[in-house]
């Protein structure tokens, strides 16, 4: 009897076992995996990328979240967190991009694509049964639900937040038109939250109202005539506000802060300097010499009467310039044998003029031209007429 007490206790145990490891593995099978493992409190920056459309980068440090481009304004934390909440959707369904077909998916090309950190999110179309959305990462097709889509097509004006003045702007001293303002009346706008913050499109018109830290930054604004409009042209931005401050006027108040450090003067236009090798060299002017050193004009007319030969001079060591004209050598005959033969001077020839003939005919009509030559004076008779 107790053997087989022991038996159905022991098949007890075992069946509750077996149905506690079922259990967990049907939990296991029906739980569904996140989009991503990263936490919003440690993440750096956020992406969007939108065709068409400025891409919008926000960054997040100890102070909050802030707008990087397509300007640097703070961010809206509660516009942020909602955008974050992508990170823990929970996904219906995935599958490899390799089987699916992308451009059906709107997913190739994306026309939008989160970054968040490392991870790139591509943002494609909507499934028509369960109006859900289409999401690629790590080469997985996820499907999530669409509620995302509204704040990763949203203008970078709804990022922007509605404080009035900046989280890391501490006025302590203000004017209104240049009149100081009270310590409570500028303290009080550290605490002002705008309706809505709308582009600036026109020149405001107001008052203007200058605030300043302790370091002597300024921080500008033109307030309308009922104080509830704050226009900054710095950014091109507008804050409506619901209820206007209060603005009590100092007069008597000084301005603790330092001046305010001067605007960056713009860097005067460059003046092109010549490097060396586009220097150009300037020439020395070259020595002229005197008189007595000049020995000829290298320029002047070639001379053309005769100059007696003098290599030396009257000084044998004087040294003749390249250019200078020289007379005519000597000419000196001589023997085989050493003597020398005088040389006369040689009188030029005249040109032999021809003789007229006496007859009708050509002069050379009929002269035999193998004859020898006549002597000097002489003329052959040309032959007669045939």
């Amino acid at each position: 009897m107790k053997q087989r007490w022991l038996i159905n206790l022991v098949l007890l145990v075992t069946l509750a076992v077996l149905a506690m490891l079922m259990r967990s593995e049907i939990n296991a099978g029906r739980s569904v995996s996140k989009l991503t493992d990263l936490a919003a409190e440690d993440l750096y920056q956020a992406r969007i990328a939108r065709e068409g459309e400025p891409t919008i980068v926000l960054t997040q440090d100890l102070l909050g979240w802030k707008m990087e481009a397509p300007m640097q304004v703070d961010a809206e934390d509660g516009q942020v967190a909602k955008l974050l909440e992508i990170l823990d959707t929970q996904v219906i369904r995935s599958f490899p991009e390799t089987a699916a077909a992308l451009d059906e998916l709107k997913l190739a090309p994306p026309r939008l694509e989160l970054k968040l950190d490392s991870v790139e999110i591509a943002i494609g179309g909507i499934d028509p049964v369960g109006q859900s959305r289409y999401v690629a990462s790590d080469g997985l097709v996820h499907l999530i639900t669409d509620r995302f889509y509204h704040l990763l097509i949203a203008p970078p004006i709804d990022y922007v937040s509605t404080r009035l003045l900046p989280r890391d702007f501490n006025p302590v001293f203000g004017r209104l038109d240049g009149v100081a303002l009270t310590t409570d009346s500028v303290t009080a706008l550290n605490a002002l939250v705008a309706e809505r913050v709308e582009p600036l499109a026109e020149t405001p018109s107001g008052v203007p109202v200058a605030l300043k830290m302790g370091d002597g930054s300024t921080l500008r604004f033109v307030v309308s005539g009922d104080r509830r409009r704050w226009a900054r042209r710095d950014q091109r931005l507008l804050y409506v506000l619901t209820d206007p401050p209060e603005l009590d006027l100092d007069p008597s108040a000084v301005d603790p802060t330092p001046p305010e450090p001067a605007a960056p003067q713009p860097m005067p236009a460059a003046t092109p300097v010549a490097t060396p090798a586009e220097q150009t060299p300037i020439a020395e002017p070259m020595p002229q010499p005197s008189a007595d050193e000049i020995v000829a004009d290298p320029f002047g007319p070639v001379p053309t009467e005769r100059v007696p030969y003098q290599p030396f001079g009257d000084d044998p060591e004087r040294i003749l310039p390249g250019n200078a004209p020289l007379s005519e050598p000597p000419v000196f005959k001589l023997t085989p044998d050493g003597r020398e033969i005088p040389v006369s001077p040689e009188v030029p020839r005249q040109p032999r003029g021809l003789p007229q003939s006496e007859s009708a005919n050509p002069y050379g009509f009929g002269v035999d031209p193998f004859a020898p030559d006549p002597s000097a004076g002489e003329t052959q008779a040309p032959a007669g007429a045939f």
